[in-house]
């Protein structure tokens, strides 16, 4: 449930606010911290916290949980999907442009309410996937065999 909308804006959202206006890699909160943290020195973490959620409550970011790694700030409010690398970690917004039919009726007869959905394709991105196909069509290394002589033999044992 949405609290009411905020009666006073203070520098601490502000600047979080800020921190978050047209960055499309979904930061985490202690990431949000840092950039903040740089105009704002006295800022706590807690503090972060608290002003990304009301930005939440208003309907001004989306929170995202992905994975395993906590929660992810997405200044984009609109309707959209995401990608998420399973190599690199990087997410991307997905504006897929054909409606996806997905039946929802069972969840309805087994008296849920759904109010939205999400898609979250997880894979590799172009980025991690050129270096693998770049590193599969070079050439194997030889590797050179060193000989090594045999160790230092210490008062007799060996």
């Amino acid at each position: 449930m949405r609290r009411a909308a905020r009666k006073r804006t203070t520098r601490q959202l502000a600047q979080v606010f800020k921190a978050l206006q047209g960055d499309h890699t979904h930061p985490f909160a202690h990431e949000i911290y840092q950039r903040v943290h740089k105009k704002l020195p006295r800022i706590s973490l807690a503090t972060v916290y608290r002003n990304l959620h009301s930005l939440v409550d208003e309907g001004k970011i989306r929170t995202l949980l992905l994975d395993a790694q906590g929660a992810r700030f997405d200044p984009e409010t609109s309707q959209h999907d995401h990608f998420v690398c399973e190599r690199c970690g990087r997410v991307v917004d997905l504006f897929l442009r054909e409606a996806r039919p997905i039946d929802l009726s069972s969840l309805a007869k087994q008296g849920y309410v759904v109010t939205t959905h999400t898609l979250t394709v997880h894979g590799m991105c172009r980025v991690c996937a050129a270096r693998r196909t770049s590193r599969s069509q070079r050439p194997a290394r030889r590797l050179r065999r060193q000989r090594r002589s045999p160790p230092a033999q210490k008062d007799g044992v060996r």
